[in-house]
């Protein structure tokens, strides 16, 4: 796990454990077709990042976006986004690849044969996301340095994970090394549709014990460990296996560094029951149909705060 160690996250819960804490059987995802989990529009299918990231305390936002059909413009932050969460995933994809055709290495060998590979990859992904398209050319020279920050820290951080296995496990073969030092499942597809989510839902990590990471690339909001309760339901939902715990991890860079804040949640019956009860209210407002209109003061942190405040 390269943003979380196994310590920090099994310390975090143990913590909930001790605290003997567990979660109603009837607020688990796989009990879809309940009156209280089963959502109030059936031909409706919402994101879970729509659902939880509530900048709008009205649901303009889903009114802008679902019923009078306007996309949110594109800004530096949102592309940032979807650039650290391909480079995450694809650098997983590529230590995997080297591992598997070159067997058993040092972690030296990892680092230093990966990371000469750093521009091709990150020059892959900004042309798959059309990155020059939405960017300035100083905010695309910024961002491609970044990435090559977050790619080298990544690379650095499987190094360090193939040595760290190699001196624990006595015989030690590919699949082993693979397993054990690198995440197993990095944005997992989950169909969320009977609980009106989308039907392929994308989770950042799934991690061991079953426990969710998002990655978050912008600044600290309070509902954004919603997300985790959404993502906890349709895994439920789809794989009738109990989720408990979350991890948001909140990404940034600064001259090279990156920084990782890892806050780790119990899945709780209140989280649960806070995200549904934001579907219902944005699903109301679709079966609506009418403008809700904007908050008494708009945050500037919403993606559509240059639309219904196009005068700043």
């Amino acid at each position: 796990m390269f943003f979380i160690s196994f310590v920090e996250l099994d310390r975090a819960i143990r913590r909930f454990r001790d605290s003997r804490v567990s979660v109603n059987e009837g607020l688990r995802g796989w009990n879809w077709s309940s009156e209280y989990l089963s959502p109030v529009i059936d031909d409706v299918l919402l994101s879970v990042s729509e659902i939880a990231n509530r900048y709008c305390p009205t649901y303009r936002d889903i009114y802008l976006k679902r019923v009078a059909c306007v996309k949110a413009p594109y800004t530096f932050k949102t592309v940032r986004g979807w650039v650290y969460h391909a480079i995450s995933s694809e650098t997983l994809t590529q230590v995997k690849t080297y591992l598997y055709n070159s067997g058993v290495v040092p972690g030296y060998r990892v680092f230093m044969d990966l990371v000469s590979l750093s521009k091709k990859v990150i020059g892959n992904v900004f042309r798959g996301l059309n990155v020059k398209r939405y960017l300035s050319d100083d905010e695309y020279k910024r961002l491609f340095s970044d990435a090559k920050a977050l790619y080298r820290y990544l690379i650095l951080q499987a190094a360090s994970n193939v040595d760290r296995v190699a001196s624990e496990v006595k015989y030690l073969t590919v699949d082993t090394l693979v397993n054990k030092a690198i995440p197993s499942v990095v944005e997992r597809s989950i169909d969320g549709s009977l609980l009106g989510l989308s039907s392929e839902l994308r989770v950042d990590m799934l991690l061991e014990n079953d426990v969710i990471l998002d990655i978050k690339t912008g600044d600290i909001r309070p509902f954004h460990k919603y997300t985790l309760a959404g993502y906890a339901l349709a895994i439920e939902c789809d794989l009738e296996k109990p989720i408990n715990y979350g991890v948001i991890t909140y990404l940034s860079i600064e001259n090279e560094v990156v920084k990782v804040n890892n806050q780790v949640y119990f899945i709780s019956d209140e989280l649960r029951r806070e995200f549904l009860k934001f579907r219902d209210e944005a699903m109301e407002v679709i079966y609506s149909g009418k403008d809700p209109g904007k908050p008494i003061k708009c945050p500037e942190y919403c993606i559509y705060y240059s639309v219904c405040n196009p005068l700043g």
